[in-house]
């Protein structure tokens, strides 16, 4: 799971029902520009090359001082952008200007440079406030705080499990439960995830749910369900959010990919 060139291939759909592979080691965007990526966590760069490569993740600086900073922490607002990135696939920010009206918290305005992000999230409820009129834009998110807008994106919470006073709780046992968390807990950063996040540690939660977990839908009677229900009923598993939104493979499972292009469950 951790050889870059052994786990991914980046499948792209084209117009006349035509796809083509490419390696994601050929695409790695900033990553290779980061004068810092030694800092990185070793068990988390292959997350940070991946997501550098898709652009949901972004380096500061000129192309000829570019860092990434895996030490440093995130604000809220800055996960609003990665969530908005990983649920559209809008990796340039073009349509945000579009939901700058959206959002109803009272702390953010509609001419703060987030706004768009956050309004998108709140709208699609994939992000709460810490108040109900109030997001805290410039509050440091938790990892715990992340991982629930994330699996919010992928079908979660609808039965408000990560809201009210238990959320943490839950958020972590859903977590741990999807093997989102193995790889921090591997990397010895779990005791972290009630704290102000790590750059790096953003980057492998966020690579973990979107590579990992299939995306779920919810009913009353059923509960969550990650299988297709028209594609081959039970036999399929819904898409991850990389495969959905991105047309993210494992290689040897984009191998196996029927005339659908869906791969086995």
């Amino acid at each position: 799971m951790r050889n870059l060139k052994k786990l991914l291939a980046l499948v792209l759909a084209m117009v006349m029902a035509f796809s083509l592979m490419l390696s994601a080691s050929a695409a790695s965007g900033d990553f290779d520009k980061y004068g810092d990526k030694d800092e990185i966590t070793d068990t988390f760069k292959e997350a940070v090359q991946v997501l550098s490569g898709l652009d949901v993740l972004k380096g500061d600086g000129p192309d000829d001082a570019k860092t990434f900073r895996p030490a440093d922490t995130l604000t809220r607002a800055e996960a609003a952008v990665i969530v908005y990135r990983v649920a559209t696939g809008d990796v340039t920010d073009n349509q945000t200007a579009l939901y700058a009206d959206y959002n109803h918290f009272a702390d953010v305005s509609k001419d703060d440079w987030f706004a768009g992000y956050v309004g998108f999230c709140q709208n699609g409820g994939y992000i709460k406030g810490t108040t109900p009129t109030t997001f805290s834009p410039y509050l440091k998110v938790t990892g715990y705080e992340l991982l629930a807008m994330l699996l919010r994106v992928v079908g979660y919470g609808k039965n408000n499990e990560f809201v009210g006073s238990s959320w943490q709780v839950n958020t972590a046992a859903l977590a741990e439960s999807l093997h989102v968390t193995d790889t921090v807990k591997e990397a010895n950063f779990s005791s972290t995830l009630n704290m102000a996040a790590r750059r790096d540690v953003v980057a492998e939660l966020t690579f973990q749910t979107m590579t990992i977990v299939p995306t779920v839908t919810y009913s009353s009677s059923l509960q969550y369900s990650d299988r297709d229900s028209v594609l081959g009923g039970s036999a399929y598993k819904n898409p991850t959010l990389g495969q959905k939104i991105f047309g993210l493979f494992m290689d040897d499972t984009a191998a196996k990919i029927d005339e659908w292009g869906c791969p086995p469950g």
